[in-house]
């Protein structure tokens, strides 16, 4: 205000032709020099010293394999002439189609920078930073059965303001460092599976074969490469010298487990699908329509699961001469193949007595890659005639 009113003091002296001394003239221009150095200092300092934040998410990591997301990589963005600190962090999360209604919306606070200076952002730089929360009820879940939608909200120390981003997919930002990317097979007698020679109390290894057409022999303790439906590249699966037979009314299978589990608890891990070997088993076939003779249940280190039901879609029975139609022109096929669940493996014959022609199964189960694995359990119904048979399982 002193700078404009000099200026006009000066106006009013040139309008009125006025002669002034030097003296004045020299006091007149300090006084406006002065008056113009305030206003910038006031003025246009204050409006270059300005921060501008930007703030966005490149990784996010479940570190302790819960299942839960704990871990966040930030890019960190300065682009004003003043230092900031970042005081609080909050991560907003939406699921698809929700992102619109705010009541929707979810709260993830307590997350911290592991490091003591993620948080100040100097002017004019850019940085990554990592971010964790160990609260699990603070933590994000992710899931392949729909999108997450964030947005960050952050405080800066000594400001009211907020900083807001934009709506993203986080499920794009997952670190999938640990996710398998070849296959890992399952000894089942290792891991404490009941084996046995398919019917108990028989002498023949009858499942061990001459080959079939395409994918035998059938022997005990290798590895097989085998086509599974869906899947571009042959699956890696490990036969031992037994399979494993569920329980059954029928015959001598009624002392045959009903349940059996694989225990991933010491070493949960990440992977797109669970792949068998088997189905197909002595009375096979023998239990109702819509019924199902087993069912599998993958439980991820979240306490949530990915079940199936096994019905006729997956299982029949592996001697060829046993199934639905025994007419001579469908007495070899698969009854379970048309509903395009199961990939047929045509064994060949029995090594020993009684030298059927017989069959098994590959299927693949897609899992959640977003979670970590921790049990693969199988249940039996227990009151069906149906012996359902594995052979092996695979993880990839």
């Amino acid at each position: 205000m002193v700078k404009f009113h000099m200026i006009k003091t000066l106006k009013k002296i040139i309008r009125k032709r006025k002669a002034i001394s030097p003296v004045v003239s020299a006091l007149l221009l300090i006084a406006l020099v002065v008056a113009s150095v305030a206003f910038a200092y006031f003025i246009i300092i204050p409006f270059l010293n300005k921060s501008n934040l930007f703030a966005e998410a490149l990784g996010v990591r479940d570190s302790n394999k819960d299942s839960r997301y704990d871990e966040m990589t930030l890019f960190l963005s300065n682009t004003g002439t003043k230092e900031v600190e970042i005081a609080t962090i909050i991560v907003w999360t939406a699921v698809e189609g929700e992102v619109g209604n705010q009541a929707a919306w979810v709260k993830h606070e307590g997350w911290n920078f592991t490091r003591a200076t993620g948080g100040i952002v100097q002017a004019g730089t850019t940085k990554k930073e990592t971010i964790f929360n160990d609260q699990f009820s603070q933590q994000i879940e992710l899931t392949i059965k729909k999108k997450t939608f964030y947005r960050l909200e952050l405080t800066i120390t000594g400001s009211s303001n907020h900083y807001f981003g934009d709506w993203k997919v986080l499920n794009d930002q997952v670190d999938f460092s640990d996710l398998m990317d070849d296959f890992e097979t399952f000894d089942l007698q290792a891991w404490g599976f009941e084996g046995t020679i398919d019917v108990p109390g028989w002498t023949s290894n009858n499942y061990f074969t001459y080959g079939g057409p395409e994918y035998g022999p059938i022997q005990p303790n290798q590895y097989l490469y085998l086509p599974v439906i869906n899947e571009t590249d042959w699956v890696k699966f490990y036969v031992t010298g037994k399979i494993v037979i569920f329980h059954s009314t029928n015959g001598n299978l009624t002392n045959q487990p009903t349940f059996l589990q694989i225990n991933r608890t010491a070493k949960p891990f990440k992977a797109r699908k669970l792949f068998l070997l088997g189905l197909a088993g002595s009375w096979g076939d023998e239990f109702p329509n819509d019924a199902w003779a087993l069912k599998i249940n993958v439980t991820y280190t979240d306490g949530t699961s990915s079940i199936w039901e096994l019905g006729h879609e997956y299982i029949d029975d592996w001697y060829y001469s046993s199934n639905a139609d025994t007419s001579p022109t469908h007495s070899a096929e698969c009854v379970s193949a048309p509903y395009g669940m199961i990939t047929e493996i045509d064994l060949g014959y029995q090594v020993d007595w009684p030298h059927v022609h017989i069959h098994t199964h590959t299927a693949g189960f897609e899992l959640d890659f977003f979670k970590y694995v921790q049990y693969i359990s199988f249940t039996d119904p227990g009151n069906d005639a149906s012996g359902p048979h594995l052979l092996s399982i695979t993880a990839g």
